[in-house]
């Protein structure tokens, strides 16, 4: 429990926002509550974030009344929410867009299937960056492509028994690379996917599989051009009516490249639509094979070009 000063603080702060209204002696006690469960700091910002989102005004500009009732009642779950880790936050995140695009979801069942597939990547020494991203990035998706709960429950399951199987099975093996394409000092720690793309890149070209490396530079390319988005909070425009896919990599690229927030330079705009087309050869034209003079003399302009995306992803630091 707090001491009395705290509660009078907060209780003083709270009354002086909804002048002329003021908290009856129940409203001060759930206030005394919250404080014995959350620290002032916290309080006191979601009662700032809840009075910016549910007080509202009438004609002459003075607070309405039933405003008053929401804005208090809404301060414990904004406190509860800021208070969660951002793995907590982003499940919850992922719950609550599941739970709108589903007509039937299990929400107890969910939390403990997305608990078992954490549990498995820290099992896999996932770091928690790691884990959020996977979380932002494939387990948010699946909802998106998922048609009902239960199509999401089997592959989320299916995807736990891999993780679980990643040693027996080897998947978890080292790929062994010379840098070739993409030199170690560039993609080392970024992001676990990302590296693991690197290395696939420059062991495919390695090894002469000219139409894998094709596809496999073009499918990082596209993951750098995605987390640009998501990473400078601008996500939204890359998705679709539904707001619930992105847009094919044709028109992600052209809205990356009209976007002037991320001052792209001319070779990296040219370059994103070669190395699409390029993937796209190899992985849909049925009479095309990649070689490697295909691939040899864009070598630079790739390498360049992803090293640009690190940064305008925000996944490099400057």
């Amino acid at each position: 429990m707090k001491n009395e000063t705290d509660v009078n603080y907060v209780i003083q702060y709270i009354e002086d926002k909804i002048k002329p209204y003021s908290l009856n002696e129940i409203g001060k006690s759930n206030i005394s509550v919250l404080l014995a469960e959350f620290d002032v700091e916290v309080l006191l910002n979601a009662i700032d974030i809840s009075f910016k989102n549910y007080i509202s005004l009438d004609k002459d500009g003075n607070i309405e009344k039933d405003s008053v009732e929401l804005f208090i009642n809404k301060i414990g779950g904004i406190a509860h929410n800021n208070s969660l880790s951002p793995i907590e936050q982003k499940i919850r995140h992922i719950k609550n867009y599941a739970k709108s695009k589903f007509l039937y979801w299990n929400d107890g069942t969910a939390q403990s299937i997305i608990n078992q597939y954490i549990k498995a990547l820290r099992k896999a020494e996932w770091s928690e960056e790691q884990i959020l991203d996977d979380l932002s990035n494939e387990v948010m998706t699946l909802v998106s492509d998922s048609g009902n709960w239960s199509q999401w429950r089997e592959r989320m399951e299916s995807w736990i028994e891999d993780i679980l199987n990643w040693d027996k099975t080897g998947e978890n093996e080292e790929i062994k690379d010379n840098q070739t394409i993409l030199p170690e000092k560039l993609y080392n720690n970024t992001r676990n996917y990302i590296e693991q793309l690197a290395k696939q890149i420059n062991a495919s070209y390695e090894n002469n599989l000219f139409d894998c490396t094709a596809v496999m530079m073009r499918r990082l390319m596209e993951v750098l051009i995605v987390l640009m988005f998501q990473n400078n909070s601008i996500e939204n425009k890359i998705l679709d009516k539904t707001g619930t896919k992105y847009v094919n990599l044709d028109k992600m690229i052209k809205i990356a490249n009209s976007e002037k927030s991320f001052k792209l330079t001319t070779n990296t705009q040219q370059d994103m639509d070669v190395f699409r087309e390029l993937g796209n050869l190899s992985a849909h034209k049925i009479w095309y094979n990649s070689t490697k003079k295909d691939i040899e003399t864009l070598i630079l302009r790739y390498r360049a070009m992803i090293e640009e995306l690190l940064y305008k992803a925000r996944i490099k630091n400057w």
